[in-house]
């Protein structure tokens, strides 16, 4: 379906002319009645990297990469990136609200020469790769399904080339639930799983903030079966304090001023929420203040309640988590379309492992 809707009538490319005719060989294969999971797996990262590396970058998108990009420039000189006026944000000087974690993600990348964007481009393709991987714990058919849903999902991979950090945001998350699913294999590779899984989520939590709504819940699943909670805790937490503290001692009020930002910066009302949809026919600024008092308040009683409850498998860990991410998006003033993005793709990881527990083995 994909390949019929993405191929150009006035001038048919080899690559998705390729692509449509793998995939009906996928369907003439499994009409024979041959398994085609990890082929139709296979398919779907294909299908999702035409679709992300053919689309050019956006110009004049989002300034988030521009000024992480000058984040990196700026501590590669020595300097301090959040005691820093940031020149390429819109307006000039706006706050760098994101920890640390987030400008060194890219920065390997970047200094090695490759565009900022197409960092990017690249997470929303390792996010298909690593909903494939999960296949081989839950079943390679509903790993492709997934996959190819992610994969074939236009928003998200435009979203790749608009200048934002919300699809690598969402990799980290992404490999952090499926990693853990792999736990329960047999010393060595069950102990590597577990750490990489608490490190991917460790560095999501220093990547954008928004993972402080879903790593409590990985913790309150770790302990609901009686796994080791504690060092995933001490492993997850490391990882992002080893990030964060650094900066934060450089310069303390900096720091915190710059991340406290994320929560009031953007005072105008705009996006994806119940304020702008209602302001179509109501003035809302008067109940703006209300609002945002009810998404602290609300985001916070939903996290208690869902610590308190039995969170039986991983996939329920991340589909509560995607669930508590939702609330204060639609509550907020200011909700960029491709914050759904991130709890969608956190969603995704969730249907994808709803019947599958961390089972650690006893020496992982």
């Amino acid at each position: 379906m994909w390949s019929i809707g993405a191929i150009d009538l006035s001038a048919p490319s080899v690559e998705r002319m390729g692509l449509l005719l793998v995939g009906i060989g996928l369907v003439v294969t499994g009409a024979l009645g041959r398994g085609i999971g990890l082929g139709a797996g296979l398919y779907a990262v294909a299908v999702g990297g035409v679709e992300r590396l053919q689309r050019d970058l956006l110009e004049q998108g989002s300034d988030v990469l521009r000024a992480t990009a000058e984040a990196i420039d700026v501590l590669m000189s020595g300097g301090n990136p959040y005691d820093h006026v940031m020149l390429s944000t819109e307006p000039i000087g706006s706050p760098f609200v994101y920890p640390p974690g987030e400008f060194l993600f890219y920065l390997l990348p970047y200094r090695g020469g490759m565009e900022i964007g197409r960092v990017e481009t690249w997470a929303g393709i390792l996010t298909i790769a690593a909903l494939v991987v999960a296949g081989a714990r839950v079943g390679s058919g509903r790993a492709a399904l997934v996959a190819m849903l992610y994969a074939t999902w236009g928003i998200a991979a435009f979203r790749t080339t608009d200048g934002g950090n919300d699809v690598a945001a969402a990799l980290l998350v992404t490999v952090g639930f499926v990693a853990l699913a792999f736990a329960s294999l047999p010393h060595p590779r069950g102990r590597i799983a577990f750490i990489v899984s608490a490190v991917a989520l460790g560095w999501a939590l220093a990547f954008k903030q928004f993972a402080v709504l879903v790593w409590p819940l990985v913790l309150r699943h770790l302990a609901t079966v009686r796994a080791p909670w504690q060092r995933y805790l001490a492993i997850s937490g490391g990882v992002a304090a080893a990030m964060t503290l650094p900066f934060l001692l450089w310069s303390p009020g900096a720091f915190l001023s710059q991340q406290l930002a994320a929560l009031t910066f953007h005072d105008q009302i705009w996006g994806a929420n119940l304020l702008h949809a209602l302001a179509q026919w109501w003035p809302m600024e008067g109940v703006a203040g209300a609002f945002f008092a009810l998404e602290l308040l609300g985001t916070a009683a939903l996290v208690a309640l869902a610590l308190r409850a039995r969170v039986a498998t991983i996939g329920a860990a991340a589909l509560i988590g995607a669930a508590i991410l939702v609330v204060p998006m639609l509550l907020a003033r200011w909700t960029t379309q491709s914050y759904l993005v991130y709890a969608a793709t956190v969603a995704a990881a969730g249907i994808l492992l709803i019947d599958a527990p961390a089972e650690v083995t006893p020496d992982a």
